[in-house]
């Protein structure tokens, strides 16, 4: 019985990049997926610039720009084409860059199978599908049989083989078969509308009258503009009450569609699919060795384009994660953390997207009409701010909230020294950073580096004798909190921020404590995290928990 540290089920981006972090660590990782290749159809169009450090990370961003192109300016529109709200997207992300890109997924899928392949200890069973799963206790089994991708069933005769693996994550998708396993609770937020999404390839794009990046908030037929990547571009239709989405499926109908912007001499028609947009989150990410991850543990609508980056931020917190766990490093309980980070995170971007969707799908003229003189009167709420971490392995106060930075998704810069330039992330690697100003080389002892030794924290002093954050992010947002270092998490979130050197070795104590224990230790603030990590979760089911 072939045996593995993770076994993986679903070759999405999420399994994808999971698999290559555990490679990456030395680990044993088996990918199981029923279909031989990669589905060759546009799906996911949008990453933002969190996700562009993870493609850094990796090694292959330059292989994903030169799939993709930036946003420029999303802008929603009236029926009469009057600007309703115009939100610039090249604004300066704390990354650095523009906030959002735009790519084709089949293209994706490719950069991120090339890059996995004959890299160590993973070993792929395409063509596979995952006929149950079982948690042993110290250990779990999958079995899988060849799947025949033409009648879209079982081969035959059936050919069943068992793995074997000290955990086993659901990449699986909507219909998971992990979580069915599990038994994992779903909630449903209840944004549920039919979309016929449609992908065309433009013969030249620049002949054509077609808004970059749009809402197009016609009562008559809400619609959404973008570009799928260099080439591409994105339509998606409201399926209106009535109507039969596979009706309007038909070509000649999405060309009737299309015709204001284009006709079919103009380009080549690539797909058109009725999707149906959901709100759903699972409660249960983790039961013993069985864990969920991106499409099996959420669902959202597409407007806010955080689907895939969502199952991506999956896979980054739980690579960290497993990685110390297979490494002796940290208890099992470190698992435990991943919901509580991940969930609250996840359900605050859902709730976000049914808000935008809500604007958007209004069929209704008259209330149409009322929402366009709210926004033409400036009277429409900012939006909330982007979500951080709100609990999970983070330093929190006496109430048990993030104390200071804690949980904030952290600013990136191209540092300097002596004359040469790096990236912050390619000097740090994927580890603990400790990034300090106004403390010099010797002000931490040898005691408190040691133990920072221990733990794999890289230390990154700016100041003189140092690194210079050339873009200023870095100090100007230690000079914002108000706090001489911040220390990250290996997935750019802050664990917590301190002034001067006591404080330092408070924060890497208490970081050391929590990572050795799974995030259970009594240091000062976390036993009412822990007492709140139900209620944290059961906040999920609330529409009152975020906004």
């Amino acid at each position: 019985m072939p045996e593995f540290d993770v076994i993986i089920i679903g070759y999405g981006p999420t399994g994808k990049v999971l698999a290559r972090r555990l490679s990456d660590d030395g680990h044993q990782v088996a990918i199981v997926e029923r279909w031989p290749a990669a589905f060759p159809l546009p799906r996911a169009v949008g990453y933002d610039h969190e996700i562009k450090r993870m493609f850094y990370a990796l090694g292959i961003v330059d292989d994903v720009v030169a799939i993709s192109r930036p946003m420029r300016h999303y802008v929603w529109y009236n029926a009469d084409w009057k600007v309703l709200v115009d939100i610039d997207e090249t604004r300066e992300s704390v990354s650095g860059g523009p906030t959002g890109f735009l790519f084709n997924q089949p293209d994706l899928e490719r950069v991120l199978e090339h890059d996995l392949e004959g890299r160590p200890g993973i070993s792929f069973f395409l063509g596979q599908e995952a006929q149950s799963v079982t948690d042993h206790g110290d250990h779990a089994e999958v079995v899988i049989a060849g799947f025949d991708p033409v009648a879209a069933r079982l081969a035959e005769p059936p050919s069943r083989q068992t793995l074997r693996g000290k955990y086993v994550v659901g990449c699986d998708g909507a219909n998971s078969l992990v979580r069915t396993t599990m038994k994992s609770e779903t909630i449903d937020h209840g944004f549920d509308a039919e979309w016929l999404v449609v992908d065309v390839k433009p013969h030249d794009i620049s002949q054509l009258p077609i808004p970059d990046a749009a809402q197009w908030c016609n009562p008559t037929r809400p619609t959404t503009i973008v570009p799928s990547g260099v080439a591409n571009r994105r339509w998606e239709f409201m399926v209106k009450p009535g109507e039969n989405g596979r009706e309007l499926a038909k070509e000649e109908n999405v060309w009737q569609l299309l015709a204001p912007w284009m006709r079919p001499e103009d380009g080549e028609l690539v797909r058109s699919s009725v999707y149906r947009f959901r709100s759903l989150l699972t409660r249960g990410w983790r039961k013993g060795r069985l864990l969920l991850a991106g499409d099996a543990a959420h669902l959202m609508p597409p407007f806010m384009g955080q689907g895939m980056c969502s199952g991506l931020r999956d896979s980054w917190n739980l690579g960290w994660k497993f990685n110390r766990i297979l490494r002796g490093e940290s208890p099992d309980s470190l698992l435990d953390q991943y919901e509580v980070e991940r969930a609250p995170h996840v359900d605050a971007l859902i709730r976000i997207s049914m808000e935008m969707g809500r604007i958007v799908c209004v069929p209704d003229p008259d209330e149409a009409r009322r929402r366009d003189e709210m926004f033409f009167s400036g009277k429409v709420p900012p939006p909330p701010p982007f979500p951080g971490l709100s609990a999970g392995l983070v330093r929190v106060d006496e109430h048990g909230k993030p104390a200071g930075c804690a949980g904030q998704l952290l600013p990136h810069d191209t540092l300097e020294k002596d004359g040469l330039t790096v990236r912050l992330d390619t000097l740090t690697g994927r580890r603990f950073v400790l990034v300090t100003r106004n403390i010099g080389a010797g002000d931490l002892d040898d005691a408190l580096q040691t133990q920072m030794n221990a733990i794999g924290i890289v230390w990154i002093r700016l100041g003189p004798g140092g690194y210079r954050d050339i873009g200023g992010r870095l100090s100007n947002f230690l000079a914002a909190i108000g706090a001489d270092a911040y220390l990250a998490r290996p997935d750019f979130y802050a664990f917590g921020s301190a002034s001067g050197e006591r404080g330092v070795r408070i924060l890497v104590e208490s970081l050391a404590a929590e990572l050795n224990t799974g995030g259970a230790a009594e240091v000062p603030g976390r036993a009412t995290t822990q007492a709140r990590r139900g209620d944290i979760l059961e906040s999920a089911s609330r529409d009152s928990s975020h906004f």
